[in-house]
């Protein structure tokens, strides 16, 4: 089996129309490529990207190639699940059966949100909730006060309703983040934060890990270094430390995220899965967190975002857990009407 041609679709999927304004404002891009890898055998695997259509220099590498040839894949997840997706087909197989060995069939899966008003937090937990989902990621700004915003959740989230609010480093340094992490321990719904200082401040991250009770959530998860290599990754360093409670496996590349989760597995320490895109990435990232044995935090994939998800059964989620597909490859089939409306809007 040969892949013969690699067929590019670009498209504009809009957001629901009531955060569309508040995306565009975290510069979220409703810009949407799919990627139809063509085999010589008549199989086509499926891929995507947000945003705009990688360069033709990057898909050339996969022409003339066996799907085969890209298992443990470092290339981008976006082209490597499209060869997950034809070895599946081609063997009749789910795509997991070629990553490792069954973990779960429902894996957990939460909301992504960028930051906003407490009014507007708090509505967009409500909706969360009602569509089945039981964990969210919430970008943390200083536009709207996030202890402020955590109150509102608090008051109308189910009881086992969880939020992770990720800072990207903006809390600065010890001094700044203490006295706001202190206020959100006392709100039941904060499980988790994503770098509330840079992860750089070894010294401080440790300083303020050690006084603060909610879990630290690490931005990476990749313990594995390419060619020799005296030193160890920061992830790493830190998980041997026990600098962190948890590690994001952020649009990492197959390989890299197949290896890192056995070093978090001995470790026990959970993973968050966390791979943009529509209904086909959700997919892929259902296969992978079936696989890993320690991804157990709430993933986010942003579908739920888009007023569609490109695919013709949407996926089931109940009580914050999301179904892993059952058919072969991906085990999911795209919506060509939906594809033939979207392409439209990206002319």
């Amino acid at each position: 089996m040969k892949i013969t041609e690699i067929e590019t679709i670009a498209l504009r999927i809009p957001y629901e129309e009531r955060i569309r304004k508040r995306y565009y404002h975290f510069a979220m891009t409703e810009e949407v490529t799919i990627y139809k890898f063509h085999t010589d055998t008549g199989l086509i695997g499926l891929g995507e990207n947000p945003g705009a259509p990688f360069d033709q220099e990057l898909l050339d590498g996969y022409l003339g190639t066996n799907p085969f040839d890209h298992v443990m894949g470092r290339g981008r997840f976006n082209l490597d699940m499209a060869c997950y997706d034809l070895m599946g087909k081609h063997l009749g197989l789910p795509a997991w059966k070629l990553m490792g060995q069954q973990m779960r069939r429902w894996v957990p899966m939460g909301w992504w949100m960028p930051c906003m008003s407490p009014e507007d937090s708090a509505a967009e937990v409500q909706v969360a909730a009602e569509r089945g989902y039981r964990g969210l990621k919430c970008k943390a700004r200083a536009f709207y006060d996030v202890v402020e915003q955590s109150h509102a959740m608090q008051e109308v989230a189910p009881p086992d309703f969880g939020v992770e609010f990720d800072f990207n480093g903006s809390l600065i340094n010890v001094e700044k983040a203490l006295p706001i992490l202190r206020e959100l321990e006392k709100i039941p719904l904060v499980k988790g934060v994503e770098e509330p200082i840079f992860a750089y401040d070894v010294e401080g991250w440790r300083r303020l890990h050690s006084q603060i009770r909610i879990p630290f959530y690490l931005h990476g998860i990749g313990v594995i270094c390419e060619g020799a290599s005296r030193q160890p990754s920061g992830p790493w360093i830190g998980l041997r430390a026990g600098d962190f409670d948890g590690a994001l496996c952020s649009h990492e590349t197959i390989k890299s995220a197949l290896a890192s989760c056995w070093a978090f597995a001995a470790a026990n320490t959970p993973i968050l899965l966390q791979y943009v895109g529509t209904g086909i990435t959700t997919a892929f990232a259902c296969h992978l967190g079936a696989v890993m044995p320690t991804a157990t935090l709430p993933g986010v994939t942003t579908s739920h975002a888009y007023e569609n998800d490109l695919i013709t059964k949407p996926h089931s989620v109940q009580r914050g857990f999301m179904k892993v597909p059952e058919g072969v490859g991906l085990g999911v089939e795209l919506d060509e009407d939906m594809v033939k409306r979207y392409s439209h809007l990206s002319a």
